[in-house]
C-alpha cells in the first residue's frame, strides 16, 4: 500500500498508514484486524444505501447490468432513464420536470456550472478553497 497506492487528492504520504478495509455493515467499515469505523463519508461519496444493500436493489442492479450496464446520455436514451424521469416529474413540484443524468461527478459539476451561468447570466462561480471538483474544463477551473 505505502509503495504503490497514491492518494486521489492531496499528499500520498497521508495514505501510507491507512487501515486495510475488509468489509462493511450498515454505516460501519471493518479493517483486517477487526477494528470498526463509522464511515462519515458513505452518504456524501457513493454508498448512499450503506454497506448492507437490500436484496431487491442488488437484484435490480444485477438485472440492469446484465441487460445494459451504461449508455452515455449524449449517445442515446434508455427505457429506465425515461421511466425514472417520468416518475420524478410526478413526484416533484410542477416546474421541476426535466432531469439530467451525468456519468460522473465532474460531468455533474460541469452541468451545474453551465446551468448556473445560463440562469444567472453571470460567469463567476463560488467554490470551496482546495477542494476537488473533477477533471473537465470548468470543474478543473473550479478546483
Amino acid at each position: 500500500s505505502a509503495e504503490h497506492v497514491m492518494a486521489t487528492w492531496g499528499p500520498s504520504s497521508a495514505v501510507k498508514d491507512l487501515p486495510i478495509i475488509s468489509h462493511g455493515e450498515g454505516c460501519y467499515l471493518y479493517d483486517v484486524d477487526g477494528n470498526r469505523y463509522l464511515d462519515w463519508t458513505c452518504q456524501a461519496i457513493c454508498t448512499n444505501l450503506g454497506y448492507d444493500v437490500p436484496v431487491a436493489v442488488m437484484d435490480s442492479v444485477s438485472k440492469q447490468m446484465g441487460r445494459l450496464p451504461m449508455v452515455y446520455g449524449g449517445l442515446g436514451n434508455t427505457e429506465i432513464r425515461v421511466r425514472l424521469s417520468a416518475l420524478l416529474s410526478e413526484l416533484l413540484p410542477a416546474d421541476i420536470n426535466g432531469f439530467l443524468f451525468p456519468c460522473s461527478g465532474a460531468e455533474a459539476n460541469e452541468a451545474a456550472i453551465r446551468i448556473a451561468r445560463r440562469f444567472t447570466g453571470r460567469s463567476k462561480i463560488i467554490n470551496q478553497y482546495r477542494s476537488y471538483h473533477g477533471g473537465t474544463t470548468n470543474a478543473l477551473a473550479a478546483t
